[in-house]
């Protein structure tokens, strides 16, 4: 593909699917602005991007924080002018999965970071998308929330769903517009997220998972696609499924 300049916001860019994803752009010539809350890890990947000869800009916040999302659009536009893709990708998990043990704490922050976030920073986006007839939404979800999953836990899995949901409302609102909207649904990728399961995958477990960089290049190509074409959904798989009985803790 020849190289692009296209304005591409990742929310959640600091490492994993997000961090991978910046770089896959950003060496084909596109101008990437990454979000997150840990502003060590923006500054690496920024750093990372730029040693290349690529164009990295960050913004420090939460993306379920209204005031940030709209300032950061905001100043997005005016350096840039136009917005062409946004990666919603900003999402955990939390400690407790099942029904008993999950507090509201646990649902509030990750229905926060999957499905709020993901709706903030779409509708701050949409206007100058529309304005332009012309953008991609990508929303990262989960084969998790195609289906109710143990591991996955209510939390995570809930909001999924609902980003999901989200996704195929915003294909139908958009359908006389040249905006596009795709739920990307993984199964499991090694990335820092496997860290807040109750059980931590072992090395020899993650082996077997897909990997954020294959994410990526599907991503890439996704956003490679014609105007006129249009996927609304993906989902990724690990090729080779691993058994997951020894990690899953269900109430007594």
């Amino acid at each position: 593909m020849a190289k692009t300049n296209r304005n591409i916001i990742i929310t959640g860019g600091g490492s994993g699917i997000g961090m991978e994803t910046a770089i896959k752009f950003a060496n084909n010539g596109d101008n990437i602005i990454i979000t997150g809350r840990t502003e060590s890890k923006l500054i690496e990947v920024s750093k990372n991007i730029k040693q290349n000869n690529g164009n990295c800009t960050y913004y420090v916040g939460d993306v379920a924080d209204p005031v940030f999302v709209e300032k950061t659009v905001e100043d997005v536009i005016k350096k840039h002018r136009k917005i062409d893709i946004l990666m919603n990708n900003a999402g955990h998990s939390s400690k407790n999965r099942n029904t008993q043990n999950t507090e509201l704490e646990d649902i509030v922050n990750v229905f926060n970071s999957n499905l709020v976030g993901t709706v903030l920073f779409t509708q701050a986006v949409l206007k100058n998308m529309k304005s332009h007839n012309n953008g991609l939404i990508i929303n990262i979800s989960s084969v998790a929330g195609l289906s109710g999953s143990p591991i996955a836990g209510l939390s995570y899995g809930a909001a999924k769903a609902a980003v999901i949901n989200f996704t195929e409302y915003l294909n139908i609102e958009l359908k006389n517009t040249m905006v596009k909207a795709t739920a990307i649904m993984p199964g499991e990728v090694d990335t820092p997220i496997m860290d807040q399961r109750p059980v931590v995958p072992s090395e020899e477990g993650r082996k077997s998972m897909a990997k954020s960089v294959d994410v990526a290049e599907t991503i890439f190509s996704l956003a490679s696609l014609s105007e006129s074409t249009s996927i609304h959904s993906m989902v990724i798989m690990p090729n080779k499924m691993r058994n997951v009985n020894s990690e899953i803790i269900m109430p007594e």
